[in-house]
């Protein structure tokens, strides 16, 4: 075992090249994400019944009680023009007492994010109308509270937890790949002739991939937290802790993936088919949220990313108890051991 982990070791250093483009990957797909994230959500609203002074009005009302988005007033033409050529999502028709939202294509994403926002305000400015001071206070309280546990999602993290995480599986499979290779050249069974074991040799070669998974991960959670001085609100140790289960996991899927496929080039194709599959199931692209499609949510389950996406969301932002890693990590370690179980008894019955 000691020197399959050396020769991993030489290789490495002789062409880090793939590790470091994972790295590069992760860094730079986040950057972009989590600044596009970060940036004030754009809401055009009209009306055809709201005189100009009492629209604009609640405009203002609308963009001092919710910062994180600005609503701009606009007339009902040009809303219909935007809305043809596509130049919005979506825009609200604002009523006395109910609104209107004109979706430029079905199930526009900003449909379900402001749609909470409206609710919040017809509601208070119900309140205010029939309610007492003292009622309007409470209420006011009432869904300041429920808006805000409702919208706490720190964007930055979370893509850059999705895509750690989605960058990490590539490095898993294309390590998991050697087995193969290995296999392949003749290199498997002259090692089988030495005094090394089959199960010495699995294990090398797996913990290598899980190793050199960790360290990717590791180099980019460090570079956010010290460069780019990102917050992790008190949870930055406990990260490497909760992913365990998911490198598990993933290292598990490479074997079975492995075990399915007939040649490394094969394997090389699938690594990417199911690694961008799995992290469109599990959120990395956009929030699970905004999915309105119930058998792609349930397809969602199955997917190793939601789950390690999710713990790592908990230990930071989410605020998660312990119970509450419980059931995602029982998951992943049971994807871990069915897989794993699976995968070797494949690559053991087929002959390469």
């Amino acid at each position: 075992m000691t020197a399959i982990f050396y020769q991993y070791t030489k290789e490495i250093i002789r062409s880090p090249f793939t590790l470091l483009l994972m790295i590069g990957m992760t860094v730079f797909f986040t950057l972009i994400m989590s600044s596009a994230g970060s940036s004030h959500i754009h809401v055009t609203v009209y009306s055809d019944s709201l005189g100009e002074d009492v629209l604009n009005e609640r405009v203002s009302l609308l963009n001092r009680n919710y910062e994180e988005y600005v609503f701009e007033a606009t007339s009902k033409q040009e809303a219909n023009r935007l809305l043809s050529a596509q130049g919005v999502e979506a825009v609200v028709e604002l009523k006395a007492s109910s609104y209107v939202i004109h979706s430029a294509f079905e199930n526009a994403p900003l449909m379900y994010m402001v749609q909470p926002v409206l609710e919040s305000h017809y509601l208070l400015h119900y309140v205010e109308q029939v309610g007492t001071a003292e009622t309007n206070d409470d209420v006011f309280a009432f869904e300041s509270q429920a808006m805000e546990q409702k919208t706490k999602v720190d964007e930055q993290l979370r893509s850059l937890f999705g895509f750690t995480l989605f960058f990490s599986f590539f490095t898993m499979g294309f390590t998991i790949l050697t087995i193969l290779e290995l296999k392949e050249d003749g290199v498997w069974n002259r090692l089988i002739l030495t005094s090394t074991t089959k199960t010495e040799l699995y294990l090398s070669n797996l913990l290598v991939a899980f190793m050199l998974s960790f360290a990717q991960i590791t180099i980019v959670l460090v570079l956010f937290a010290t460069v780019f001085n990102v917050d992790f609100y008190g949870g930055f140790w406990s990260l490497f802790l909760v992913m365990v289960p998911y490198l598990f996991a993933t290292m598990a899927f490479g074997i079975f993936m492995s075990g399915i496929v007939t040649s490394s080039q094969q394997l090389t194709a699938v690594i990417p088919l199911f690694g961008t599959s799995f992290a469109m199931l599990g959120g990395v692209f956009w929030p699970l949220d905004i999915v309105d499609s119930e058998w792609m949510l349930a397809l969602s389950y199955g997917s190793p990313l939601r789950y390690g996406l999710e713990m790592m969301a908990g230990a930071t932002y989410g605020n998660w108890s312990i119970d509450e890693f419980l059931f995602p990590s029982a998951v992943l370690i049971f994807m871990g051991l069915a897989f794993t179980g699976i995968g070797i008894r494949l690559m053991e019955r087929k002959s390469v």
